[in-house]
């Protein structure tokens, strides 16, 4: 499904955030940003799709608190997203920082992770990082992460191989940096880093960075 066409002068940004305080709070964060717009705000998942399909045009990116209230998780609305409307990124921006709600939350599409106690900063441009293709995590959450598939030990797996620059590009995307950073962080071109991602899809049989980080996730690759 593609999205209906509309110029674009920013990033158009919605709010799943049942939290009337803290969504004013960031939605006043957001429009202080000149690139960015906060252009409507869902209480719950009916809310949310309620607007979706009465919308002129859909958000871009979509800032989703995973404790939602009603009948519906945010990890119901993040599959009910990847398959309705793909075309919107979506930065889970949640209180929990539990290992299981993060997996859950990535492997069904979530474009990045970022805890509540993130600094402004850190939220803006994490929205400026999904909507860029680059998968924005929190370091307590990335810790976490890697420290938790550290003890589960290695697992079998039936991609082919990486090689060791190939694991380092890729542990670096799991840390959410971008095309540049990761160019610079191991001293290499971009064109270099494009190279090694191409790889890295292939053999990892993937098409997207969120979906290379979600697989990394899943096989203990990180």
């Amino acid at each position: 499904m593609n999205s209906p066409a509309t110029a674009q002068t920013t990033i158009r940004v919605w709010l799943l955030e049942d939290h009337d305080v803290y969504a004013k709070h960031l939605k006043r964060l957001i429009d202080s940003a000149p690139d960015l717009t906060c252009e409507a705000r869902a209480r719950d998942a009916d809310g949310l799709f309620d607007l979706l399909g009465k919308a002129v045009r859909w958000p871009n990116v979509l800032v989703l608190d995973l404790g939602l209230p009603g009948g519906t998780s945010g990890i119901e609305v993040l599959t009910r997203l990847r398959g309705q409307y793909p075309d919107i990124a979506v930065m889970v921006l949640s209180s929990s920082d539990e290992r299981e709600k993060v997996y859950h939350a990535i492997c069904n599409g979530a474009s990045g992770y970022l805890l509540k106690t993130a600094d402004p900063d850190e939220i803006l441009n994490g929205i400026r990082d999904v909507h860029a293709g680059a998968a924005p995590l929190s370091a307590q959450v990335a810790g976490m992460i890697l420290r938790g598939f550290s003890r589960m030990g290695p697992l079998r797996s039936k991609s082919e191989p990486l090689t060791n620059r190939e694991n380092e590009v890729l542990r670096h995307l799991v840390k959410g940096l971008l095309k540049k950073e990761i160019a610079d962080a191991l001293a290499i071109s971009q064109h270099t880093v494009d190279m090694h991602l191409r790889s890295i899809y292939r053999k990892l049989h993937v098409h997207s960075q969120t979906e290379a980080v979600s697989v990394a996730f899943r096989e203990g690759l990180v």
